[in-house]
Order: C-alpha cells, then sequence, then structure tokens
C-alpha cells in the first residue's frame, strides 16, 4: 500500500510525521553539482534514509520524471530542470549571466551571484576563477549570511526583519574569523550601507577572501555579488569599481526593475521577480 501524506494531528504532541513527500525531498537532496549520478546505496547514505524507504521513493519519482535511471544509478530528471526554471531567481540569474561572464573576464577570478533567505544567502550561480583558488560555495548552497560578503551586502539592503532573523540567535560561525557578535555585525551593516560594498576576510573560508555589492531596486537589494582572491592578495579595492559597474548593469534588466514588487509580495505580477 502506498505511503500517505500526514498532517500533525496523526503524530504524537502534534509533531509533523514523515511523509511520502518529505522522503521525496531528502532524496532529491541527496543530488549535487558534485553528486550527479547516485546509486541506491549514494542515496540512502546521503540522505539517511533506510535502502528500502530509498527504493520505493525512487521508483515513484522514476514513475513521474522527476528521476532518471542511467547505466551508473540515478540522476535528477527533465522534469525537474523544466520546474527549476520557473522560480524567479531563475530569471533573476539569466538576466545577471551576461554582466557576471563579462566581469569574469576582467577580473579572473571566482565570482558569485545571490540571494537572501532569512537568515542565510543561497548561491544562485558561482563561475570559477581561472587562478586557482578554491571556495567552498557550490550552486543551491546556503551559507549563514553574517559569514559572506554577499549575505552582509543583503543585509545591509534588507528590512530590519532579515537583520532580526540573523541576530535573533547566537552568530552561526564558519571559520575562527567568522563575526561572534551581532554588535560585530550591526557595525559592519552600518559601514556596508555608507560605503555601499562588503567584505569577507577568512569569514566563510580559511584562505579566501571576498567583496561584494548588492544589486538594487528601488533602494533594496534583490541579490548580490562578490569576486573571491586570496586573503593574501590584497584588500581587493580595484575590483569595487567592476562589481558595482556589473551590479548596475544587472539592476537596470528589464527582470530586475520588475523586482520591487517580487520582494515586496506584489502578486499582480506572478512568476516575474
Amino acid at each position: 500500500m502506498a505511503e500517505r501524506l500526514t498532517d500533525g494531528a496523526d503524530a504524537p504532541g502534534g509533531s509533523i510525521a514523515p511523509s511520502v513527500l518529505l522522503k521525496a525531498f531528502e532524496v532529491l537532496g541527496a543530488f549535487s553539482p558534485g553528486r550527479r549520478v547516485l546509486s541506491l546505496a549514494e542515496i540512502a547514505r546521503h540522505s539517511g534514509l533506510p535502502k528500502s524507504t530509498v527504493h520505493r521513493v525512487l521508483a515513484m519519482l522514476v514513475s513521474i520524471g522527476a528521476v532518471e535511471q542511467t547505466a551508473g544509478g540515478y540522476r535528477v530528471g527533465l522534469r525537474m530542470f523544466s520546474l527549476g526554471s520557473l522560480p524567479p531567481e531563475a530569471a533573476l540569474r539569466e538576466a545577471a549571466m551576461p554582466h557576471l561572464e563579462d566581469l569574469h573576464r576582467v577580473t579572473g577570478q571566482t565570482l558569485h551571484l545571490a540571494v537572501l533567505r532569512d537568515a542565510d544567502v543561497v548561491y544562485l550561480e558561482k563561475l570559477p576563477g581561472r587562478r586557482g583558488i578554491a571556495t567552498p560555495a557550490l550552486i543551491g548552497d546556503r551559507f549563514p549570511a553574517n559569514c559572506t560578503a554577499v549575505g552582509k551586502a543583503l543585509l545591509a539592503f534588507a528590512d530590519e526583519a532579515a537583520m532580526a532573523s540573523v541576530t535573533a540567535v547566537p552568530l552561526r560561525r564558519r571559520t575562527a574569523g567568522s563575526l561572534a557578535s551581532a554588535r560585530q555585525l550591526r557595525r559592519q551593516i552600518d559601514a556596508i550601507r555608507r560605503d555601499g560594498f562588503a567584505t569577507d576576510r577568512e569569514e566563510s573560508a580559511a584562505g579566501v577572501a571576498c567583496v561584494a555589492v548588492p544589486v538594487l531596486a528601488g533602494g533594496r537589494a534583490v541579490a548580490a555579488i562578490s569576486v573571491a582572491f586570496p586573503a593574501g592578495a590584497g584588500t581587493g579595492q580595484v575590483l569595487i569599481n567592476p562589481l558595482r559597474q556589473a551590479a548596475r548593469a544587472i539592476a537596470q534588466s528589464p527582470v530586475i526593475t520588475r523586482a520591487v514588487g517580487w520582494q515586496s509580495g506584489d502578486n499582480r505580477d506572478t512568476g516575474h521577480l
């Protein structure tokens, strides 16, 4: 018998019981840019689900085209690709790409495009540098906003609720260089609002520094872009003007000019930034 979706009433204490939907997302979450094809055993290991459960969920996902079977195992299916093009962030990424590619040719360094979600940044794009610096963020990854230059650039030009979501609990840290207190973060946010750019010196990864600027629509940040470089290579000051030029060019896209309504929850232009 197929498992059915459950609501909180079925679980002791009113908590949400595991459901087919939740398990399906656990299975899909096992895949990543570095894990595009996985065996059943690998999916079970990365999802934390029993093999028998993974087998049943995979059969369901394969039947609807969300997952495809290959000679080497399983991969995310084309149906997920088509669904992935629907969020407004996909349009934002498409609008930003030509300008990110221009900036990439100028700097030769690793570039990131990110948006803010609660207390995290989510990376929409990453263009690896030609000079070999390794940065930990992959497309789709979530990092604490306070640990990254893109995150701080976004927080500086977001509403107070965004800052509150970060400072309501002790700051999460990724390295010894990560900000340790809300007071330190607020001091940096004030400087970012004044100067228009944010920095990260070994706060998200040892040996890596970043400079970031917001992409502004109506005075609010709809995204942020950054350049990463070796922490020992200087302050990154020379990168600020190229970043600002790229951010302004992205902001002038028709897609981005619709972002004010999207950010404020205006549903009159549903499906667009």
